[in-house]
């Protein structure tokens, strides 16, 4: 009996369940695989599931109107394993409903593809039987249905089929993680692509197991990588906390439900042990691979982690959790089960530089804005990949001269390119016809952030006051050097007014700030792009009336954060004190309410631990001026002086 293993999201379960009647009813000696909600809610792969897709004889994904799941994608990169390996022989269908946009998930579009209003119908189901005996085919337009180009975001690894210019520097990437001990380091301004050279370009390369671009295509994959497909990898950002930012992301891996009160446990019992050096990252993979003996699954071969936005390090974290995080970093770095990777704005340079146990580890990786020919390829190839064109060479030459032009005064040209492009590509997409258009007088990149924010303004004339306040007060920092850089806000710190105004903003046609929803269902914003603080005028005004306080600010939130990390029996002392509390002080009076209940509730706690210390001197010196005060009554009690005094008068 055959048997055939059928990937949905659950909230399209009744349509999966009517594929799976369907396709039965069809053929009696065919069998579906379909994986009920029970089995998807411990984790993102249980063995069940990887012994039946190993036993399928083909794999079908379902794309309903509520997209691809998480789930689905584990599902579907051990299909593509499977399909690989067999010289592509391995039927893997896609199942897309009509009017829904394909996800970016690698090689789909060599696959083969069925795009349907009813998965059911006699005619579609023919095609699907089609498809699953290798017969099928994709659609000749696939530009109607999955976009290349990712806007402000940076690439992922799902994207890596329309990933283009990077050859070199993911080439020099993949050697650095091949050499023991090292940490590969992707240096480079901001917005030039760092992350998606990680994730499009490497860690995409390790998935796929080849080298990229058919670049080396005559060297073998080199043994130290010979099962990274099946690597664990994972992806932190330091943040204020780059301790507690190690140990979520390994505690993701274990499956414990985000409301798990052992999972809490196990986060601040590993962040103290870590903090107090009390435990190394190598016990810490330990007990991963230990948990994932516990959930009847094999051991990763390695664990693949890479730093993004590695300069949060030096900007964000206190400078004990700091060195922390980079004594334990360091140390594991021999360890052949860790593979370690991070990206670094070229302007903290200096930072790494002083920070000795990652700098002594470091092989740095530059990169440069892209040259023209890349930025051609840029803009051309991910099009003609899904059967879409320009409408002239002409148009081509002057997008990418320009934005060769731009990348050379401006760091942020590459993410503004790609978002231009995306806008290009959705026109095209209504307008039905394939070929993507843009007035060449139009064409300017440093203009796209500037153009939406003030038509943001022009259109909402009362929501100026609230955007200086939110772009300011709740998205912006200010560094010592006086720079600008965006700040994660957490959806607790707006008012519900504000955060409707936050998702206008990041919602189509503005895109100006993007929202994110973490695994614990806590939402944030941030600016999509930091291009915005150097482009926009009307913003660099505003930040620099508020410089003065939101540099402040980032340094009380720096050390508010170092404080929480300090043993109780050590708090007293790395609490605000001196000129730096009376300062503080100041600011609380003034600015009470653009500073974070944290802040404002350690701000409290430093002024009432002064007052503590003050206690026992004020009792001292009034004791003293007593004791004084005895003293003078005493001695003018002396006959003898008396007469003298009088005698003086």
């Amino acid at each position: 009996m055959q048997r055939w293993f059928l990937s949905y999201h659950s909230p399209d379960e009744k349509l999966a369940e009517r594929l799976k009647g369907a396709v039965e009813g069809k053929d009696s000696a065919l069998s579906v695989f379909f994986a009920p909600s029970s089995l998807r809610a411990g984790g993102s792969w249980t063995a069940q599931l990887a012994k039946e897709l190993a036993e399928a004889d083909a794999f079908i994904l379902l794309i309903g109107e509520k997209g691809v799941g998480k789930w689905q994608v584990p599902e579907y990169d051990e299909a593509l394993d499977r399909w690989v390996k067999s010289g592509r022989t391995f039927p893997l269908l896609v199942v897309l409903l009509e009017g829904q946009t394909a996800p970016g998930l690698p090689f789909l579009r060599q696959l083969h593809w069925i795009v349907t209003t009813d998965p059911t119908s006699e005619k579609d189901l023919a095609r699907i039987f089609d498809g699953a005996s290798g017969c099928g085919g994709r659609p000749p337009e696939l530009w109607r249905y999955a976009s290349p180009y990712r806007g402000l975001e940076a690439m992922e690894e799902k994207d890596s089929d329309y990933f283009f210019g990077r050859t070199r520097e993911t080439i020099e990437a993949l050697d650095g993680l091949a050499a023991k001990g090292r940490l590969p380091v992707l240096i480079g301004n901001s917005g030039v692509g760092k992350s998606s050279l990680a994730q499009a370009g490497v860690l995409a390369a390790l998935k796929r197991q080849s080298w990229p671009d058919d670049a080396r295509a005559s060297d073998a994959w080199p043994a130290v990588f010979h099962n990274s497909r099946q690597w664990c990898f994972l992806t932190l950002r330091p943040g204020g906390e780059p301790l507690n930012a190690l140990v979520v992301c390994f505690l993701d891996t274990w499956q414990f439900a985000a409301t798990d009160p052992v999972r809490a446990e196990r986060l601040h019992g590993w962040v103290d042990k870590l903090s107090q050096g009390k435990a190394k990252f190598s016990d810490l993979i330990d007990a991963t691979e230990r948990r994932f003996e516990e959930l009847g699954q094999p051991r990763p071969p390695a664990f693949f982690l890479y730093v993004d936005q590695g300069e949060e390090l030096y900007v964000r974290a206190g400078p004990d959790e700091r060195r922390r995080f980079s004594e334990l970093l360091a140390e594991a770095l021999p360890d052949p089960r860790l593979r370690v990777m991070m990206s670094l704005r070229s302007d903290f340079l200096g930072s790494l530089q002083s920070d000795a146990p990652l700098f002594l580890a470091r092989h740095l990786i530059e990169v440069p804005p892209l040259g023209e020919q890349s930025l051609r390829d840029v803009v051309s190839r991910p099009a003609q990949l899904l059967g879409a064109r320009f409408e002239s060479d002409r148009l081509i030459d002057i997008i990418t001269s320009r934005a060769a032009e731009d990348s050379v005064e401006d760091v942020g040209a590459l993410p503004l390119l790609s978002y231009t492009l995306d806008d290009m590509w959705r026109a095209m997409q209504k307008f039905g016809d394939g070929v993507m258009r843009l007035a060449a007088q139009s064409f300017d990149l440093g203009g796209v952030l500037i153009e939406r924010a003030n038509r943001f303004l022009a259109e909402h004339s009362g929501a100026e006051d609230a955007l200086r306040s939110i772009l300011t007060l709740k998205l912006a920092t200010v560094r010592e050097d006086g720079e600008p850089t965006r700040r994660r806000a957490f959806r607790s710190e707006f008012l519900e007014e504000d955060w409707r105004l936050v998702s206008a903003l990041a919602g189509h046609p503005y895109r100006l700030l993007v929202t994110v929803s973490t695994e614990t269902g806590e939402s944030y914003a941030e600016v999509a792009h930091e291009a915005i603080f150097k482009r926009w005028g009307k913003l660099k005004g505003w930040i620099a009336g508020q410089s003065e306080f939101l540099s402040w600010r980032s340094g009380v939130e720096a050390t508010r954060r170092a404080w929480e990390k300090t043993p109780d029996r050590n708090k007293d002392d790395a609490l605000l004190m001196g000129f730096a509390l009376t300062r503080a002080q100041a600011w609380f009076d003034r600015r009470s309410k653009d500073i974070s209940d944290a802040d404002r509730a350690f701000i409290i706690e430093s002024r009432k631990a002064a007052q503590r210390r003050r206690r026992p001197v004020q009792a001292l010196v009034g004791g003293l001026i007593a004791l004084m005060a005895l003293g003078v009554a005493a001695w003018w009690k002396q006959d003898w002086l008396k007469e003298e005094i009088y005698a003086l008068d």
